[in-house]
C-alpha cells in the first residue's frame, strides 16, 4: 500500500456499467476538432458504445496544498470534499451505439482526400470482422444548446477472419499519410492503405497465440512478441514484398523475452534510437530498436496495465522515458528507465491507463476501470488525518484475557439455540442413513511398510463396507475414512454427485495394517457430508472398531513387564460383559474350557507383548508390556468389551476405572526421542542440499572442461563427480530411512498420548469432581501428532502447554513461581534472526518439557487426592480396596495359586495402597513371588 494517493480530478461513468472494457478501449489524442485544442478521451466498449470526451475544467483550480491558512479558497475544497470532481455536462462531445463490438480505437490521417495543411483526423475503429473509418464532425448549432459532434461514416473494410489488435504508421516511410495493420487471431497481418490496397501475410514459425504488435517508425519494422516468448522485429520491406521467393521470412533480429508480452510501446528518445518497451507477466524489459537490451527491471508484483510517454522532445538532449506501471493491488509505480521515481495508490483497479494535455491541468493520468469508470488525476499527497497509536509494551494478563475468552463464550452460548442443533441433527439423521459392517479377515494382498521374519504370522486385511440410504435428492454427498496413521485404507473418500432420492450407495475399502508399529486405537471413523438441493450441509460421522486379531495374535503370558496399568470393573459391566473371566472377554484368543487368568498377545508387526491378567476373587485387571506403546491398544478393546454401548452409561458411573498413571517421564522421553529424530532429519535434509549444490557445480565445471576437449583434464572433475554422486545417494538412502524413522516416533508418541488420555478419562478424576480437569487437557493429549515444515509438534504444543500451567484449574498459585515466570511474550519465543532454526527448536522443547512436568505433576497429584477420598469412603472390606499389583502373576495362561497366599498378598497391598500418596504419579515397586522360582 502506497503512502501517497492519486487525486481525483475529473470522473464520470460510461453509458455501459458491464465488464465490457480492456486495455484496447481507451485512445487519447488531439483530432484538431477546433483551434487550441486539447487532448481528447475516446473510449470504446465490447457493447458497441463508443463515447468521446473533452475535459475542460475552465471554473475551477487546483488546491493549494501548501497554503496554511483556513480561509484560504484553495483549500475549502479540501475541507469540504478531497476528491471533488470537476465533470460538467459539457465535456462529454459524443455517445454513439454503434451495431458492432469495439475491440480497439485509434486516431490518424487514414484518407487520400485530405491535405496535409488540414489538421483534422480520423477516427478508426475495429470491429471483429470489420475496420470502419469514421470523420468527426461538429455542426454548428442555432439554439441555445450551442455545438453537436456526429460521426461520418467514410469506408469500411470486411475481414475474412475474426481480429485481435491494429496498429497505425506511416508504412514504407511515406510522410504525410498513416496506414493500419490489422492482426487476426492466428497472429496473420492485413494492411490496408488508403487508395483500397490490401494484402495478408502471415510471419515465419507457428503462431497460435496472438500477442501486440506494434510499428517502428524510425526503421520502418514491426515488433511482436512470438508463442515461443521471443521478441521479434520484422522489416515491412520483407514482410510487403509479393512473391514468397522474394521475401525474407526471419527477422532481422530476435531477443528471447521468456513470458509473455501483456503489452508492448514503442518510443522514440532521440534523433539516432527508438526504444520498444515491453511489459511481461514478471519484468519489465527495454529494447532499443537494433535488438540491444537496454535494462530489465524485475517486478515483485503482478502488473495490470502500463503507459510509457516521454517527456520533451526526443531531438532534446534532456528527454526522459518514464513508464507507469499499475499492479494487481491498485498501486501506481512510475519508472525513469529502472529506477522508481513515485508510487501511489488509486482509487481503483484500471484495465487501461495512459497520459492526456487536457485543458487547465497538463500530463494528467487517465485510467478506465473494467466496468467503464473513467478519471482523471493528477499525482499529489492528501492529509492523512489517522495517526498511529502508541505502542501497548504492558505484560500480557493472561487472567484477564482468559476472563474476556469466557465472557465471549458465555456469550456465544447464549445467543445460540440449542434446540436447532438438535432439530437439524434429528433432520439429517432422517435424510442420510449409515450402516457400517466389517468383513472377516484374510490374508493381506497389498503392499506394506512392515518386514515379517520366517514363520511369522500373515499379515490380514478386513473389508470395510459403508451402506448410504438416501431418502430425498441430493446434489453432492462425500464419505471419508480416518483411522490411525499406522493403519492404511486403499481409498479414503468417495465423491458421489446429484445423488437421487430413495437411493442407495455402497462405500467399499480394505483396511490392512502398514506401518511398522501397533496402531494406538482400533476405531475407524466414516464422516457422510452432503449437500442437498438448497446448497445446505450437513456431516454425520459413524464409529465402528477393527478386529483386534487384526494385529494381534495369542502367546504364552509374561510374567514380569515394565509398565503395569490397574483397572477396576464395576459390578454393572462385569454383569454386562457376562463375567470376569478373560474366555468371556476374549473368546477369539482363549479357549473355552475353564477360567483363564492370564492372556498374552503379541503384535503382528513388530514382534512386542503385552499380557492381560484378571484377578480371581475381585474385579480387577492388570495390563502390562515392556513397551508403552502397545498398551493402548489393549486398554481400549478391554474398555469396549465391558462397554460397548459408552452414550447408555449412567453419568458418574462408568464401566472401569484406572488405579494408576504411568509415570511422566515416559511420555516425556517420547518427545525427546521424537525432536532428536527431527534434528537429525533437518541435519540430513541440510547436508543433501550441501551436497546437491556442490553436485551442480561439479557439473558446470564438467562441461567447461569438455570444452576443451582434453581428456586428462576431465579425470579430476569426474573423480569428484564420482564422488559426489556416491554421497547423494547416500544421503538420498540416509534420509528416506529418517523419514521413516520420524513417521514411526510419531506413531510411537500419538500412542503414549492417547494412553495417557485414557487413562485420566477413566481414573478418579473422571468419577469425582475433575472433570473441569479432563476438559482442559484435552487439546494437550491429542493423539494426532503432525509436524509442519516450519514447527514440530512441541512448538505448537508449547503454547497449549503453557497456558495451561498458568491459567485455568491446573493453575498453582502457591507455588512460589508466579512473580519468576516471565510474561507471555518472551523474546526467545518470538525471536528469529539472533539464533538459527536448529538452536530455537531446541529452546522450545526444553520449554515444553518444563511446563508438561508442570501441568502433569498438579493433575497426578489431584489424582491421588481423589483416589484417596475414594478409598476413604469405601466399605473398607478388604476385597474391594484391593491392591493388585502384588498379586504373582501366572507363567502360563491356565496356571492356578494358592488361594490363601493371594488373598496376604491382597491384604498387603491394601496396606502399602494407603501408605502411598504419590503412588498415582510414580512408578509402582512389585513384589516377586518365589514360588515360580
Amino acid at each position: 500500500m502506497s503512502l501517497f494517493k492519486v487525486r481525483n480530478w475529473w470522473k464520470t461513468q460510461c453509458p455501459t456499467v458491464e465488464p465490457s472494457y480492456d486495455s484496447f478501449s481507451l485512445h487519447c489524442a488531439r483530432l484538431c476538432l477546433e483551434e487550441g485544442e486539447k487532448d481528447s478521451i475516446v473510449i470504446g466498449c465490447h457493447s458497441g458504445q463508443l463515447c468521446i470526451y473533452q475535459p475542460s475544467g475552465a471554473r475551477t483550480e487546483l488546491p493549494d496544498l501548501d497554503a496554511e491558512t483556513e480561509g484560504h479558497p484553495a483549500n475549502q475544497r479540501l475541507q469540504g470534499d478531497a476528491l471533488e470532481n470537476q465533470f460538467q455536462p459539457s465535456d462529454v462531445l459524443l455517445e454513439v451505439m454503434l451495431p458492432l463490438p469495439v475491440i480497439g480505437v485509434s486516431s490518424g490521417k487514414f484518407t487520400t482526400s485530405a491535405s496535409r495543411n488540414d489538421p483534422r483526423q480520423q477516427l478508426a475503429v475495429l470491429h471483429p470482422m470489420r475496420l470502419c473509418i469514421f470523420q468527426i464532425v461538429t455542426v454548428e448549432g442555432i439554439a441555445e444548446h450551442g455545438d453537436y459532434t456526429k460521426l461520418v461514416p467514410l469506408y469500411d473494410h470486411a475481414l475474412a477472419k475474426p481480429a485481435f489488435s491494429f496498429c497505425q504508421g506511416p508504412f514504407g516511410g511515406i510522410k504525410g499519410r498513416e496506414f493500419l495493420c490489422v492482426q487476426h487471431l492466428d497472429s496473420s497481418l492485413r494492411f490496408f492503405e488508403q487508395d483500397g490496397i490490401s494484402y495478408e501475410r502471415t510471419l515465419a514459425t507457428d503462431r497460435h497465440l496472438p500477442s501486440p504488435v506494434r510499428y517502428v517508425v524510425r526503421t520502418d519494422c514491426f515488433v511482436t512478441v512470438a508463442p515461443s516468448w521471443v521478441l521479434e522485429c520484422y522489416r515491412y520491406q520483407d514482410i510487403a514484398e509479393a512473391q514468397e521467393a522474394l521475401r525474407r521470412h526471419d527477422p532481422i533480429w530476435s531477443l528471447c523475452v521468456g513470458e509473455y508480452a501483456l503489452d508492448l510501446s514503442v518510443h522514440q528518445i532521440s534523433s539516432t534510437e527508438s526504444v520498444i518497451v515491453v511489459l511481461g507477466e514478471n519484468n519489465l524489459l527495454c529494447v532499443s530498436d537494433t535488438g540491444k537490451v537496454r535494462f530489465i527491471k524485475k517486478l515483485d508484483y503482478s502488473p495490470i496495465c502500463f503507459h510509457a510517454f516521454v517527456v520533451g522532445w526526443y531531438w532534446e538532449p534532456g528527454a526522459r522515458l518514464l513508464l507507469a506501471v499499475v499492479s494487481e493491488s491498485g498501486s501506481l509505480l512510475i519508472y525513469e528507465n529502472d529506477k522508481i521515481l513515485w508510487s501511489a495508490q488509486l482509487p481503483d483497479i484500471p484495465v487501461a491507463l495512459s497520459r492526456a494535455n487536457v485543458s487547465g491541468l497538463p500530463g494528467a493520468l487517465v485510467t478506465l476501470g473494467q466496468t467503464g469508470s473513467l478519471t482523471i488525476g493528477y499525482l499529489g499527497s492528501e492529509p492523512e488525518l489517522f495517526k498511529v497509536p502508541a505502542l501497548n509494551l504492558a505484560p500480557l494478563e493472561l487472567d484477564r484475557c482468559q476472563r474476556e475468552l469466557l465472557a465471549l463464550e458465555r456469550e456465544i452460548r447464549a445467543g445460540v439455540d440449542p434446540s436447532d442443533a438438535s432439530i437439524a441433527n434429528a433432520a439429517a439423521e432422517r435424510d442420510v442413513t449409515l450402516e457400517l459392517s466389517i468383513d472377516n479377515c484374510i490374508p493381506c494382498t497389498h503392499p506394506t511398510n512392515i518386514t515379517t521374519s520366517t514363520g511369522a504370522a500373515t499379515l490380514e486385511m478386513c473389508r470395510l463396507s459403508v451402506t448410504v440410504h438416501v431418502s430425498l435428492n441430493l446434489e453432492m454427498l462425500q464419505l471419508t475414512v480416518a483411522l490411525d496413521p499406522a493403519i492404511r485404507c486403499t481409498k479414503e473418500s468417495f465423491l458421489f454427485r446429484d445423488v437421487l432420492a430413495n437411493s442407495t450407495e455402497l462405500f467399499e475399502v480394505w483396511l490392512y495394517p502398514y506401518e511398522a508399529a501397533t496402531p494406538a486405537s482400533l476405531a475407524v471413523t466414516v464422516s457422510c457430508s452432503y449437500t442437498n438441493k438448497q446448497s445446505i450441509t450437513r456431516v454425520l460421522q459413524r464409529l465402528v472398531a477393527l478386529p483386534l486379531q487384526l494385529f494381534v495374535k495369542s502367546c504364552p503370558a509374561s510374567k514380569e513387564a515394565k509398565h503395569k496399568i490397574t483397572l477396576t470393573a464395576s459390578s454393572n459391566a462385569v454383569a454386562a460383559a457376562g463375567g470376569t473371566g478373560l474366555n468371556a472377554l476374549f473368546p477369539e484368543f482363549c479357549t473355552s474350557e475353564g477360567s483363564q487368568t492370564a492372556l498374552g498377545l503379541q503384535s503382528l508387526v513388530d514382534g512386542r507383548r503385552v499380557t492381560i491378567v484378571a484377578a480371581k476373587n475381585t474385579n480387577r485387571f492388570r495390563i502390562q508390556s515392556d513397551e508403552l506403546t502397545l498398551l493402548p491398544l489393549v486398554f481400549e478393546c478391554l474398555l469396549k468389551r465391558f462397554n460397548p454401548e459408552p452414550a447408555k452409561t449412567p453419568k458418574g458411573r462408568p464401566g472401569i476405572t484406572v488405579n494408576n498413571v504411568p509415570p511422566v517421564s515416559e511420555l516425556a522421553n517420547h518427545f525427546r526421542i521424537h525432536h532428536d529424530l527431527r534434528r537429525e532429519l533437518k541435519h540430513l535434509e541440510t547436508e543433501l542440499e550441501i551436497a546437491t549444490s556442490q553436485m551442480r557445480l561439479f557439473e558446470r565445471r564438467f562441461v567447461v572442461k569438455l570444452q576443451d576437449r582434453s581428456l586428462r583434464a576431465l579425470d579430476g572433475v569426474l573423480l569428484l563427480l564420482k564422488r559426489n554422486h556416491s554421497h547423494v545417494a547416500k544421503l538420498c538412502q540416509m534420509l528416506k530411512t529418517m523419514r521413516q524413522a520420524v513417521k514411526l516416533s510419531q506413531i510411537h508418541l500419538g500412542a503414549v498420548l492417547q494412553l495417557f488420555s485414557l487413562c485420566y478419562c477413566h481414573s478418579a478424576l473422571g468419577t469425582s469432581g475433575g472433570v473441569k480437569y479432563l476438559e482442559y487437557l484435552r487439546g494437550l493429549l491429542s493423539s494426532t501428532v503432525i509436524d509442519s515444515t516450519e514447527q514440530s509438534y512441541e512448538q505448537m504444543l508449547l503454547p497449549v502447554a503453557r497456558f495451561l500451567e498458568q491459567t485455568g484449574p491446573l493453575r498453582n498459585v502457591l507455588d512460589g513461581t508466579e512473580g519468576s515466570e516471565p510474561t507471555f511474550d518472551e523474546p526467545y519465543l518470538l525471536e528469529t534472526e539472533t539464533v538459527d532454526e536448529t538452536t530455537r527448536a531446541a529452546q522450545h522443547h526444553k520449554l515444553f518439557e518444563k511446563y508438561l512436568h508442570r501441568v502433569l505433576e498438579r493433575v497426578n497429584g489431584n489424582l491421588a487426592t481423589a483416589s484417596k477420598a475414594i478409598v476413604g469412603n469405601s466399605s473398607g472390606s478388604g476385597r474391594n480396596s484391593v491392591d493388585f499389583e502384588d498379586q504373582p502373576l501366572p507363567e502360563a495362561p491356565n496356571e492356578d495359586g494358592d488361594e490363601e497366599e493371594t488373598e496376604r498378598s491382597e491384604q498387603e497391598g491394601t496396606q502399602s495402597d494407603h501408605g502411598a500418596p504419590d503412588g498415582a504419579a510414580s512408578p509402582i515397586v512389585h513384589t516377586k513371588d518365589t514360588r515360580h522360582h
